[in-house]
């Protein structure tokens, strides 16, 4: 177990951090969500764990600022819950702003959905309100630390062909295989909290690849969190906390698949994978623990600002609705009439499922290029197309907090990795942790370059390019506002 060196004791900054954190593993089987198809868990596989961090900094003029932050080992935070959360906590804790909470998902595959109106959605929402008013009420003096380091967590999971198509988890031995479609970000950001002895409390990591390892399984787990929560325990002991965040990764998953296992590596469908991508995640902690000794402080700048952004909804065109179209037709065209018939797109792939579980060692187990792969996302496509009401712009609540020389900031969708590189080369922070799967679930936000590809997670999304663009410009320019001047 590492020891923290303690030569002095830091001065009160009027900083206070408070951490909490709460068991919501439901009992029994449950249906897991993260698949077009049902899977009923047959057993825990790791416990799924709500965790807070509350921050306040008081200044010698008597301004305060604060923030909770609150990650949950689910697939989405959906705004029905923050806003649940919110009415309930109305009067509990009277000296907290509840628009300065936020929720955000670890994206795990193997978790009941997060519904409010859902047994488990009550289990969530107790556990949430339970640890902010917990972090809240532990806060103390309190002192922060950042660390950088890289790690191969997540690789690009779009696969592009000659014919200029693309597919999630495409085949890359066929013939015509050109290459990967975007980017990775092998960068992980870390914040280290400790009290005013030089005592670490928790620390933030922010991994740009969601937790779904073992998205296709069928048991409860926090994935490769779990790893990380264990290996944490057992180097710095058992009351230090973890908050997970995913960074911008929405064409991202934890597998590669051009060396497809060749080389060795363990099983990333499964638990070996979630094992190796906790030690992975533990050397980076190990590597950057001695030099974020040295840059412990309690002197501390702290804002948080709290917008409602609009951006534009993406316009179906005449021609994808057309395509789209033909696709639905087609497919309904050659659909037996008996609905339970197994010839059905749906039974089809339901039965092509069942036989891959049995005979292909890694998923997926599913395709994305089934009748019923093709039929689902385009029937969303011509929802869109025909829908007159469909609203014109979407709206999210953007978080953005700056400490010190580090940035944080939300978004509540699955982003693709070039805008989270947009966001973090042309801001002036030197550090930036980007925050998705935050406050709402907004769905995939594709580039252009994915669009034009096509293939599962560039179609039937609400929000494309456009409206990209203006995520990206909105967060820039709130996070450069709190440097401007560099006067704090």
């Amino acid at each position: 177990m590492m020891a923290n060196s303690s030569p002095y004791r830091l001065k009160d900054g009027g900083l206070r951090i408070g951490w909490a954190a709460e068991d919501i593993t439901p009992d029994g089987p449950v249906s897991l969500y993260g698949q077009y198809y049902e899977r009923i868990s047959e057993y825990v596989q790791s416990r799924l764990t709500v965790t807070a961090c509350a921050i306040e900094k008081t200044t010698a003029g008597g301004r305060s600022e604060q923030a909770i932050l609150v990650s949950m080992d689910v697939i989405y935070a959906l705004k029905e819950m923050q806003d649940a959360v919110r009415t309930r906590l109305q009067g509990a804790i009277p000296d907290i702003d509840l628009n300065k909470i936020f929720l955000n998902a670890t994206h795990t595959h193997s978790a009941p959905y997060p519904e409010v109106e859902s047994r488990f959605g009550e289990i969530l929402l107790n556990g949430i309100c339970k640890v902010v008013v917990n972090a809240w009420e532990n806060r103390k003096s309190a002192a922060v630390s950042t660390g950088f380091d890289y790690a191969v967590i997540g690789h690009n999971r779009r696969v592009m062909y000659a014919d200029g198509n693309a597919e999630m988890y495409g085949d890359t031995e066929r013939e015509d295989f050109l290459a990967i479609e975007g980017p990775t970000d092998p960068g992980i950001d870390l914040l280290f909290t400790w009290d005013l002895d030089k005592q670490l409390t928790g620390i933030w990591i922010n991994v740009a690849c969601p937790a779904q390892v073992t998205e296709s399984k069928y048991y409860v787990s926090s994935d490769f969190w779990s790893e990380v929560r264990k290996n944490t325990a057992k180097r710095f002991g058992k009351d230090i906390f973890i908050l997970p965040q995913c960074g911008a990764a929405g064409d991202i998953a934890p597998r590669d698949l051009t060396t497809r296992y060749r080389a060795g590596e363990p099983d990333m469908w499964d638990v070996p994978g979630i094992v190796e991508i906790g030690k992975r995640i533990d050397r980076v902690i190990q590597n950057v623990y001695p030099s974020t000794l040295e840059k412990i402080t309690s002197d501390v700048v702290f804002y948080h600002q709290v917008r409602q952004i609009r951006i534009p909804t993406r316009i179906v065109s005449d021609e994808e609705y057309r395509k789209a179209l033909a696709v639905v037709n087609t497919i309904k065209a050659a659909e037996p009439a008996d609905p339970y018939s197994p010839h059905t797109a749906w039974n089809r792939f339901l039965k092509e499922i069942k036989d891959n579980e049995k005979i292909k060692t890694h998923g997926p187990w599913d395709s994305k290029t089934s009748d019923y792969g093709w039929l689902r996302p385009m029937e969303i496509v011509v929802q869109q197309y025909e829908d007159k009401h469909r609203p014109a712009y979407y709206e999210y609540e953007l978080h953005v907090m700056r400490i010190n020389d580090v940035a944080l900031a939300t978004n509540s969708f699955e982003l693709f990795v070039d805008y989270g590189f947009a966001i973090t080369a042309r801001n002036k922070a030197k550090q930036t942790f980007i925050v998705q799967f935050a406050g709402d679930s907004g769905g995939y936000l594709p580039t252009q370059r994915a669009l034009n590809g096509g293939g599962y997670s560039a179609m039937a999304n609400n929000i494309g390019p456009d409206g990209g663009k203006v995520l990206v410009e909105e967060t820039i320019a709130m996070i450069n506002a709190m440097w401007d001047g560099d006067k704090h």
